[in-house]
């Protein structure tokens, strides 16, 4: 069917109407109207208000049938990261430093990767840096980490993803504190500074930990030994544990979780 302009529906205006009819024969119309015996009324029938014009009755209609449907007007959610593709890597930045973790961790979902990607409080002069950095082996290859500025609105950090990575990866980016805020520990920050234990290299695991667990924290451990991390590469579980090693390190995992590096021998 071939489609007609709303606007060429009513090219008469009402000025232009009131013209066609002479003063005469609308009195006489009048007169015929008001001496006619009233008949039975008719069946009622759809009809268009003359009063509204043609295009503004179709766009309230419009508006009528989406508010009714979708109860109002709807905005789109702007995507929190950014996927780029270059050669074998997808490059992925941060649009919106202030989103909720779990929208990083959907949207990478939704491209079959399984990756924890979060900003963390820190000094000024780590915001932007790694802070913590974990991935497993893939045979696609390895996440690299790609630093920058990284402020409360704006933030230019991003990491490159092989393309068909399906290995887990956990990695967390310093932002900018806000004032007063506890921020995570990075390269040259006292061991523990991030999780509210600077000189944490001082304490055993039974010290450190009787205080993060009073705190309500969550706790991983990770394994330390004379520069190595065997026979536990993935972390130890907290059942091998001794409660007389050393901490070497504390860093913040999550908001409510310390993942604490820990041996049987004193670092240094």
């Amino acid at each position: 069917m071939t489609g007609i302009s709303i606007s060429r529906l009513n090219p008469v205006t009402d000025d232009e109407i009131a013209t066609l009819v002479s003063t005469e024969t609308r009195d006489a119309l009048a007169a015929h109207i008001t001496a006619t015996t009233p008949e039975p009324a008719p069946r009622p029938r759809w009809r268009l208000f003359v009063g509204i014009p043609l295009a503004a009755a179709a766009t309230a209609a419009a508006m009528i049938a989406f508010t009714a449907v979708w109860g109002g007007p709807q905005r789109a959610e702007a995507a929190a990261l950014s996927f780029q593709r270059e050669g074998g890597y997808l490059v992925v930045r941060i649009q919106d430093p202030n989103a909720d973790p779990e929208r990083y961790r959907e949207e990478f979902r939704q491209r079959g990767m399984d990756i924890d990607l979060k900003l963390a409080p820190t000094s000024q002069d780590k915001a932007g840096t790694v802070l913590f950095m974990e991935d497993r082996d893939d045979p696609a290859g390895r996440i690299e980490a790609i630093g920058g500025s990284c402020g409360q609105h704006a933030c230019s950090v991003a990491v490159k993803v092989p393309v068909g990575y399906r290995s887990f990866a956990r990695i967390v980016f310093g932002r900018t504190a806000e004032q007063g805020e506890m921020y995570d520990t990075g390269p040259g920050d006292q061991p523990g500074e991030g999780i509210g234990l600077p000189g944490i290299d001082q304490y055993t695991v039974a010290e450190a930990v009787a205080i993060l667990r009073a705190r309500g924290m969550r706790i991983e451990y990770r394994y330390r030994y004379r520069g190595s991390d065997q026979p536990y590469p993935h972390g130890v579980p907290a059942g091998d544990v001794d409660p007389g090693w050393h901490v070497h390190e504390g860093l913040r995992g999550t908001d409510d979780q310390a993942i604490l590096f820990v041996g049987p021998e004193a670092e240094g």
